[in-house]
């Protein structure tokens, strides 16, 4: 107990450097224990969700035609191994008392179910009774139109107007989803569910079904129940069985560079607080020299010195770990709750605490002990006789090893095509940086006696004055710099890529989705206001078996006499049509994420389920898409009939005249079709959505980033401090011959803006040569960015950088001014 009361007694002496160091370690460990525990929450709770939203099913039987025969369920429904539901879904329009409301954003998707309260529905009810025949509607919908169980909704009809009771509301499902505001309701539909027989009612479709679902009772019975649907399918004409595949490693595709990206942010914080510690501890060291040599001429051995120190290292680390573990809970808690938002998943999943942790108490203890390693060994190195004969520190000599290692580590960075290359290429910063900043130094001096003149001088003689102290404080902030460089111009450039290949990609201005297409439906759209050309299409999701494992793989018929026009992907040679002419019945396109999930090379051949079974069909290129977010593949139309039966088609592509502005189109072509409009599409709000991943993902990296960049701040403060109070009797002496305290905050705010200066220019080259060097392999969705850098984004950073250094100078200085002059001339 004695041995941690001096060790507090120790850390005491230095109030605010011990509060420094302390701050330095929370942020670390709370941004490790956030990151860690946030991931790992995600990775556990995304599949679960996914299997929940799209997977609640196990198979599938649909139509070739629009709709089939409800007998085929009710012979189905007595079965003891599956539960089955029949769907019919239908468009219509709400009738509302909302002011200002288009008839574009009054679309409503109408599911009608056999049965609504099913393990295959899955919903889970807020308030209400599924089975009280009424309509059921989300959270979300009951909210934006104001209704709660008990009120009447009504919807305009080919059959005029229909009204029912919303009976239950449930919690915010995929079957359900719907817009969350009338402003996105111009672009996605609103979703009801009701019993089956009312949709049938409604529309004239007695007896008609759009699919049937069908999950098992056991699952280790899938087996048998696809024998039985096999058997059903072959028994009735004009349907189709798929089982419901979830693509989980393609979905998560982009999230493992995402999550891997937040790593390096999340622990960038903890190693630069190992750097903050090294530097307080061997200041502390030095200045307690003579302490040591005291101690050791009345018998302490230098283990019992290094011990001693050692507990106060370990003290900080214990509280600097307990306190980062709470603030790194809220964090993790906030982190979940924004990849939740930002991927759209709605789970109630706890936290996965656990690796998080244990990572984190061991990074808390154990990075400071590892930091202070050297300079403890240099306690019990201290020389008595040296110390006592009070002989001034030599001058640190540059090992030139490490400058060398340094390059080879920056060096082995480009031959890394992985993110992971941010670790060398960091350590060869750090190892070099003494000799960039000595460079930067000798430059900066001109400059600051040019503008500055005695107080200029003076600045840049102090930096220099402890070069190895003040290079490794600007190297804290110049990691940082280079991260935040990196990552903000990763953002915009992906950005940029994403909107050029969804423009080349997308087939049009338009992509309408219909229920089903009718023969005059393509003539009456070529022939709305603002259309300048249409064509219809379609896509199927036909199961893909690769290696035993079963996938689905969505399929686009491509006609030769429309794809120029309406290019679906971007070809680098030819065109358009000569490749999909070309194309024989047995062969397909594959898009590029498709074909490196495959794995394969082009020219040998996948598997695929079709009307005639399992089918063989040789790849005959590989293309770049963002149709159905980059995961898909093409065949010739005819060839795509043929082989997968689906005789009617649901979209139809639009290009619009110069006149037109898209939401115009929109609003033209519903005025033409109404709620028969199942969905509307554009390439703009493809680059919209996306975009707003893309940037809500790095924004929460870069929220990373800068805390380690507070840290690197809180590390100016350190050294500054540690200057200052090495330095008391020399800016007393400078009081006492005139100096204002005006100009000794001015030359210790001088003195941070060259450690800032140093860091932010320094740091903005290292992170451009990064963006050279991951410009050629990281990857979202298959598409790679070209090299560049965004003069905004730089002079932005550059600013930022600077405002934390003279921030973090700020209290230093005005310490230093507020020294009294008679306890300054008296300080030992």
């Amino acid at each position: 107990m004695k041995q941690w009361l001096i060790a507090w007694r120790n850390l005491m002496r230095r109030k605010m450097r011990t509060f420094l160091t302390i701050m330095s370690i929370v942020i670390g460990v709370a941004s490790t224990f956030g990151v860690i525990a946030a991931v790992d929450t995600a990775e556990k709770a995304f599949p679960i969700y996914l299997k929940e939203a799209f997977g609640k099913a196990d198979f599938n039987i649909a139509g070739t035609e629009a709709y089939f025969s409800e007998d085929i369920h009710k012979r189905m429904s007595s079965s003891p191994d599956y539960t089955a539901i029949s769907l019919l879904k239908e468009s219509t329009k709400l009738i509302t008392e909302e002011k200002g409301i288009s008839e574009i954003q009054k679309r409503v998707m109408i599911t009608g179910y056999s049965q609504l309260n099913t393990p295959v529905t899955g919903f889970k009810v807020m308030e209400g009774d599924l089975n009280a025949g009424g309509a059921v509607i989300t959270d979300r919908t009951a909210k934006v139109w104001g209704s709660e169980v008990g009120d009447t909704i009504s919807f305009d009809t080919d059959s005029g107007v229909k009204k029912i009771k919303v009976t239950a509301i449930v919690q915010y499902a995929k079957d359900l989803m719907g817009p969350s505001s009338w402003n996105m309701a111009k672009y996605h539909h609103w979703a009801v569910a009701v019993p089956l027989p009312i949709v049938q009612n409604w529309f004239d479709l007695n007896g008609k079904i759009q699919a049937i679902q069908v999950k098992a009772e056991n699952p280790n019975q899938l087996d048998t129940v696809e024998q039985e649907l096999n058997h059903v399918v072959k028994s009735n004409s004009g349907i189709y069985m798929q089982p419901i595949v979830v693509n989980f490693d393609t979905v998560f595709k982009d999230l493992n560079t995402f999550f891997l990206a937040l790593y390096l942010a999340g622990f960038l914080g903890i190693a630069l607080s190992a750097f903050i510690i090294f530097n307080s501890l061997y200041v502390s060291i030095k200045e307690r020299k003579s302490e040591f040599a005291v101690l050791k001429t009345i018998g302490y051995t230098p283990g019992q010195l290094q011990s001693m120190v050692l507990t106060e290292i370990f003290l900080l680390a214990i509280i600097g770990t307990v306190f980062g573990l709470l603030v790194g809970y809220g964090l993790a808690l906030g982190l979940k709750t924004l990849i939740f938002m930002i991927y759209g998943v709605q789970s109630n999943s706890g936290m996965m605490l656990t690796t998080g942790l244990i990572v984190s108490v061991m990074a808390g203890l154990l990075i400071p002990i590892l930091a202070s390693w050297y300079p403890i060994y240099q306690v019990g190195k201290v020389s008595v006789i040296e110390t006592l004969k009070e002989n001034k520190a030599k001058a640190n000599v540059k090992n030139k090893w490490f400058g060398m290692i340094g390059v080879l580590l920056i060096l082995s960075s480009f031959f890394i095509k992985h993110l992971i290359l941010v670790l060398p290429l960091m350590i060869g910063i750090v190892l070099v940086f003494p000799y960039l900043f000595t460079l930067f130094s000798f430059l900066l001096k001109g400059i600051y006696r040019l503008a500055f003149r005695f107080l200029g001088d003076m600045a840049i003689r102090n930096l220099n004055r402890n070069i190895g102290r003040t290079s490794m404080t600007s190297v804290i902030l110049s990691l940082g710099i280079a991260m935040i460089v990196l990552m903000s111009s990763l953002n915009s450039a992906i950005l940029q890529s994403y909107e050029r290949v969804i423009h080349d990609s997308y087939g049009g201005n338009l992509d309408i989705m219909f229920h089903h297409i009718e023969k005059e439906d393509l003539e009456k759209i070529k022939q709305t206001e603002g259309v300048a050309n249409a064509a219809a299409y379609s896509m199927q999701g036909i199961v893909w078996n690769m290696e035993g494992e079963k996938r689905m793989l969505p399929i686009f018929g491509v006609g030769t006499e429309w794809i120029d026009q309406f290019p679906l992907f971007s070809v680098p040679i030819g065109t358009h049509s000569e490749i999909i002419k070309n194309l024989k019945s047995n062969e397909i396109i594959l898009d590029q994420i498709s074909y490196g999930v495959w794995g394969g090379n082009i020219g040998e051949s996948i598997s695929l389920e079709t009307l005639d079974g399992e089918k063989s069909f040789k790849v005959a290129g590989v293309v770049d898409t963002m149709k159905n977010s980059g995961y898909s593949a093409f065949m010739q139309e005819e060839h795509f009939k043929k082989n997968f039966g689906v005789k009617y088609e649901r979209n139809i592509l639009v290009i619009k005249d110069e006149q037109t502005s898209p939401l115009q189109l929109r609003e033209n072509i519903y005025d033409q079709f109404g709620e028969r409009i199942e969905e509307m599409w554009g390439p703009e709000d493809w680059v919209s959505m996306i975009g707003g991943t893309i940037t809500e993902s790095f924004s929460i990296i870069n929220a990373l980033v800068v805390l380690g960049i507070i840290v690197s701040g809180i590390g100016i403060t350190n050294t500054l401090l540690i200057n200052i109070m090495e330095r008391v009797r020399e800016i007393a002496m400078m009081r006492a011959v005139g100096v204002t305290r005006r100009q000794i905050i001015g030359m210790i705010l001088l003195e941070g803006f060259g450690i800032g200066l140093a860091a932010t220019v320094i740091g903005i080259l290292f992170g451009i040569l990064l963006i050279y060097i991951t410009s050629g392999f990281v990857e979202i969705n298959s598409l790679t960015f070209e090299f560049g850098v965004s003069p905004l984004i730089i002079l932005i950073i550059f600013l930022f950088g600077i405002l934390i250094s003279l921030f973090s100078s700020f209290a230093p200085s005005r310490r230093a001014a507020k020294t009294p002059l008679n306890e300054a001339l008296r300080y030992e």
